[in-house]
Formats: structure tokens, sequence, C-alpha cells
């Protein structure tokens, strides 16, 4: 599956202002909980909750990756959010985290939500990519930057 088809445009917030973990969750998954394909976003919203309660979901390098499988929803959706400044987000390099992207995808698929959280990390792992996330002015340009790594990667189908 591609990235670039889970994306839910509504839920790509460039500049987002938050000054904790907690403020920048609630915006996060505010944005994703209004897709249609969320059925119950107060189920998603305690299961990313509960995930994060097991052990911080920040990989380093100034990004974070939330994530939940979750009954209600019926196709996996994908936010990001680009900080204006860092937040600690407890990640493991302890580095504020400007960087997120949030990933639901359904319960019943566990290999899909493994599979596409493994390429944002690939994705996210290089400091030119991570860099040009940074740079990303208009939400158009983001989806295109997803839709050339898809190709570029391998990822398309």
């Amino acid at each position: 599956m591609n990235l670039s088809d889970a994306i839910e445009k509504k839920a790509v917030l460039l500049e987002l202002k938050a000054g904790t973990k907690d403020e920048l969750l609630k915006a996060l998954i505010g944005a994703v909980g209004r897709s249609s394909r969320v059925k119950d976003p107060a189920a998603a919203r305690e299961a990313i909750l509960e995930r994060e309660e097991l052990s911080s979901t920040g990989m380093g390098y100034g990004v974070a990756m939330p994530h939940a499988r979750v009954k209600s929803v019926t196709f996996p959706v994908l936010g990001f959010a680009r900080l204006a400044g860092g937040v600690d987000y407890g990640s493991v390099d302890s580095e504020p985290v400007r960087l997120v992207f949030l990933l639901l995808t359904p319960a019943t698929n566990p290999e899909l939500n493994v599979q596409l959280l493994g390429k944002i990390s690939r994705i996210c792992q290089r400091e030119d990519n991570r860099r040009r996330l940074l740079g990303v002015e208009k939400t158009g340009d983001f989806l295109t930057f997803i839709r050339e790594m898809d190709a570029a990667n391998g990822m398309v189908g």
C-alpha cells in the first residue's frame, strides 16, 4: 500500500504550535479523527494514548510516529504535523520532536500497520528527507513529497 493512499489531507498540519507532547497529540488526533475512515474518534484517541503509555514513539532525529490499530478504522489513515518549535516527546535520543506522522490502521490487519510504519521510518531515517519535510510550505508540496517517496523507494502498489 502507498503512504499517499493513507494520507488524510485535512490532517496535514504545517507549523503546528504545540508546547507539549499532549497538546501535539490532541491537535493531530483531532485532525485525523475527523476523517470519514475513523468511525469512532474517541476510540482512536484512546488507542493512541494507550500506545504512548507503553513507550514513546519518538524514533529520534526529531521524528515521532504515534500509531495504533483500531477496530473503528476502516482504511489506514495517516496524518502529519510539523511543529513550529520542537517539543519534548521522550524520544530515544532525547531530542525535541518537530516532525510527527500519526498512523491509524484497521485492527484486523496488523501486518499493514508494520508495513506502513516501516515505510515512514525509512523515509525519516534520511537527513535529506527530514530537511525537506522541515522546509515544506504547502500541503500540496507535502503530498508531492510523499508520492515521490512512494515511487522512488519502490513503495508503489
